[in-house]
């Protein structure tokens, strides 16, 4: 159960406008980065692609931080459940965020032709929303 206070910042309605800061916690970022690549998914100007891709490379590299610091108690609590549940989960987060970024900076490489763009699009998207699944999937039992 959450407590009482909030720790989400609420978002723009544009990503691209979302802050993106060492302060934020891990949820935090995840939802930015999700929100980034809803809103790249969908974009069909090359230079909304760069700047979203600019966005996300930047979230992920904020968030490989928070991967060296231990769960503040609010999330613990978010990712603990009173009963057993069955998920996979991804032992080597950083791994798939390293993935996440590979992508980001070949679409932001501009080398490959829109068709590429559009799959290697496809596959960031997937990846991050694998990613936010993984890392925000209960883990902690409460005993």
């Amino acid at each position: 159960m959450m407590s009482a206070q909030t720790h989400s910042q609420p978002q723009p309605d544009n990503a691209l406008l979302s802050p993106i800061t060492t302060s934020m916690d891990l949820f935090q970022l995840l939802d930015v980065c999700e929100s980034l690549a809803d809103e790249l998914i969908e974009c069909k100007t090359a230079t909304e692609q760069q700047a979203l891709c600019g966005r996300i490379a930047h979230c992920l590299e904020v968030m490989k931080t928070t991967f060296d610091q231990p769960l503040p108690a609010y999330l613990v609590e978010r990712l603990t459940v009173d009963k057993e549940v069955k998920i996979q989960v991804n032992h080597d987060s950083e791994i798939q965020r390293q993935y996440c970024h590979a992508l980001t900076q070949t679409l932001l490489s501009r080398a490959h032709t829109l068709e590429v763009n559009r799959a290697l699009t496809g596959m960031l998207f997937e990846q991050i929303n694998e990613l936010v699944e993984d890392l925000q999937a209960p883990r902690f039992l409460r005993g």
